[in-house]
């Protein structure tokens, strides 16, 4: 069944290529609640000062920020305050990696293409081109109704902004080499209008291939997309994208927290290139830790004006990955076949009354089928030969979908300098029925077959559905002060679904400890609970003669986030509770000089706490972690992030500098990561209007540093671990424009 979904949305997509359509130009959607004033083509990043603040990366700072990998869509956001952007792959191809955003992790960030939650939780590459990506919005702080939906946003939203076909003919065309045996290619045609008509679309397509910069391995990137705009009439219009990516990659090894503590000695510390025989050793062999993910999406955007200034709007969506992923896990390798479908929409009415008030009011409906948490995984050992034999099955589960049912209402008035607005989200979460099944003496065979032996029910890990319902209220003013000040304040609710998928696999992986203890998997399903963020925002902002100044004090209340608890009363097994409380206060400053047609100067700085209000008791009431006063995993309290552009006639320099303070990799404070600085440099060249040569040297003084800690919050197997930072990383990009 699952090969008939490619064909399937190819001729969706050539149906609507072939049907007659307007200019892009001819948008009739209704606009944004609060319309800012355009970017001025050199700024880098840009804040909208509605009563809900957003923060974007323009076009402009998606180029120069990007990277020449143009694949990950939290590079261009490593200067945004409160932003740590971390992997240690260079060029942003390898899914290892994160984002953090006030001192949380990305398992709670909602990231939406166009509004919508296009992928899941687990699985999966980079599905865009950045090329193909107009601007990034990032929401830090509160929300209004409509923004950042998604089965968690206690951690913000971004937003990634499509850019749709051009009303005028042109081909980009970009070769890239680089260190490593770097090499990119990547072609991109817009039709233009086409007819009278006005129907336009874009194909694009890219191929990326790169060596590890440590160990053994390799990674390859091929990406296709399709975007079509039409016009029906002349009340409605239709947006559709459709895009394919499939990755595969060796994955890079972490370090232990001892094995920082002696960086330089062991910051080329990977996988191992050559086979021992040893079939302990060798699960750590390179190409028994791998990824590979096929993904295919497609999105659209129907609006429908039933009035003037009355809008309809349906924007279905669909998601499919199929991923394997290789791992070392103890003595055996271990095999995680990833089939995810995501199948969505949003319903939703935009009206404008008058000439001050506002109305939007939707409905997001979602099936998500798993993981998390996985359904099957299988156990290999490493043969004589280099070969894998097939050791056991590790994991084995039917899990239902999880069903998600949103409804929203957001209400916005103007009187005079003021804007007002507040709204109201319904997040109903329905976690699925999990049912775990009995694994010895299984064959070898898929997940589909498996169930013709009959496998039987552990009767010890079995889950009930369940719904996780929250209201997720939101309030924001915006006074427009004079021409070249505002100011704003926000109040909102962010939701985070419970982790359900490490506790799952934790109690699978240490089943007959617990059962020892009379534990039941639900028992600890039932310790975890939807994290809730109370969010305020204070903010200003200055524009005037080039000089933009954005400052922000925030604060908030988070409750029932998720720790993990290692039991000394359960001879140390480790498990998740939802329990802990935080309190996160903190200012950011966003800024952006444009002093003249040849320089500018961009950057932001953060000073921030979030820390524990008490310590984090134990399921058996005995022992507790000693969290209180202590500052949450890999949450910097300071970061200062900048850069300077500079243009001579055709040359442009762009030096980018951040520094990311100490954190922590564990909530006990007890294993302390230094902070570090690392440099970029970016020059290019305009031959003509047509021809751009580009130079980028990441790392520029080839810092040794860590750059990702896994996980965040959490800890699954009691050690945290640590990727370092790439090394000085140069590539150089030739792009033809006509």
């Amino acid at each position: 069944m699952q090969n008939l979904h490619k064909p399937f949305l190819v001729a969706i997509a050539f149906s609507l290529a072939i049907t007659p359509k307007v200019s892009a130009a001819d948008d009739t959607t209704l606009p944004e609640v609060v319309v800012s004033g355009a970017a001025a083509k050199s700024e880098v990043m840009v804040s909208d000062p509605q009563p809900t603040p957003k923060s974007s990366v323009t076009k402009a700072g998606i180029n120069l920020l990007g990277g020449p990998g143009q694949a990950r869509p939290y590079d261009p956001l490593i200067l945004m305050p409160s932003v740590i952007v971390e992997s240690p792959d260079p060029y942003g191809l390898s899914p290892t990696g994160n984002i953090n955003i006030r001192g949380k992790s990305n398992f709670h960030l909602t990231n939406d293409v166009q509004g919508l939650p296009l992928t899941g939780i687990v699985g999966g590459a980079y599905l865009f081109d950045l090329e193909n990506i107009d601007q990034i919005d990032v929401y830090r702080g509160g929300l209004s109704a409509n923004q950042g939906l998604g089965v968690s946003n206690a951690s913000g939203a971004v937003d990634q902004q499509i850019l749709g076909p051009q009303d005028t003919f042109s081909v980009l065309a970009k070769q890239s080499l680089g260190s490593f045996h770097f090499s990119r290619t990547f072609g991109r045609v817009d039709t233009g209008v086409l007819n009278s008509s006005g129907t336009a679309a874009f194909i694009s397509g890219s191929t990326t291939t790169a060596d590890k910069w440590k160990g053994a391995g390799d990674e390859l990137r091929n990406n296709a997309m399709l975007g079509v705009t039409q016009k029906l009439g002349d009340q409605v219009k239709v947006d559709f994208d459709v895009v394919y990516d499939k990755y595969s990659g060796n994955s890079y090894r972490s370090l232990t927290y001892a094995q920082t503590q002696a960086l330089s000695t062991n910051y080329n510390y990977d996988y191992n290139t050559s086979l021992t025989g040893k079939a302990a050793t060798d699960v750590n062999y390179y190409n028994f830790n791998k990824v590979e993910y096929e993904n295919y999406a497609a999105l659209a955007n129907i609006d429908v004006t039933m009035a003037q200034g009355q809008h309809l709007i349906l924007k279905p969506y669909y998601w499919n990955d199929n991923g394997v992923q290789y791992s070392a896990n103890g003595s055996n390798v271990q095999i995680w076949n990833q089939q995810n479908n995501n199948a969505g929409g949003v319903l939703e009415y935009q009206g404008r009354f008058g000439t001050s008030t506002n109305i939007v009011a939707g409905y997001w409906l979602e099936s998500m089928e798993p993981p998390p948490p996985p359904t099957d995984q299988t156990l290999y050992t490493v043969t004589s030969n280099g070969g894998l034999a097939f050791a056991k099955w590790g994991t084995l589960a039917k899990i239902d979908n999880f069903i998600v049912n949103s409804p929203y209402v957001q209400a916005t008035e103007t009187l005079g300098q003021t804007v007002l607005s507040g709204g109201v989200r319904y997040m109903d979460l329905g976690a699925p029925k999990m049912q775990y099944f009995k694994t010895a003496n299984l064959p070898d065979v898929s997940y589909d077959q498996i169930w013709a032996y009959n496998p039987a029910p552990d009767t010890n890990a079995s889950v009930v559905a369940k719904d996780y319902r929250s209201f997720l209220p939101n309030i924001g003013i915006r006074e427009n002060l004079n021409s070249e000040w505002s100011v704003s304040a926000s109040y909102s609710r962010k939701f985070g679904r419970p982790d359900w998928g490490p506790q799952a696999s934790n109690y699978i992986s240490n089943e007959s400890a617990f059962v020892a203890k009379n534990i039941t998997l639900q028992s600890l399903v039932n310790l975890v609970k939807p994290e809730l963020s109370d969010q305020i925002d204070i903010s200003a902002r200055y524009k005037s003669n080039g000089l933009t100044l954005v400052p922000t004090i925030f604060a908030a209340k988070n409750q029932n986030r998720q720790v993990q608890v290692v039991d000394p009363s359960l001879g140390g097994l480790s498990y998740y509770e939802g329990t802990a409380e935080t309190t996160e206060y903190g200012t950011e400053l966003e800024a952006e000089y444009i002093i003249d047609n040849s320089w500018s100067i961009f950057g932001s700085g953060t000073l921030a706490s979030e820390t524990y209000d008490q310590n984090t008791p134990t399921l058996s009431g005995g022992a507790v972690l000693a969290t209180q006063g202590k500052q949450i995993p890999n949450a910097p309290n300071f970061m200062l992030k900048g850069g300077v552009s500079y243009r001579w006639y055709n040359l442009t320099l762009s030096p980018v500098l951040r520094y990311i303070g100490k954190r922590y990799g564990d909530s006990a404070e007890t294993q302390p990561v230094a902070g570090y600085t690392a440099f970029d440099f970016n020059a290019s060249y305009t031959f003509s209007h047509d021809i751009l040569l580009k130079l980028s040297v990441l790392n520029l003084f080839n810092s040794h540093y860590i750059a990702e800690i896994v996980p965040n919050d959490t800890n699954l197997n009691g050690a945290t671990a640590y990727y370092a930072g790439a090394p000085m990383t140069v590539a150089m990009t030739v792009s033809v424009k006509y």
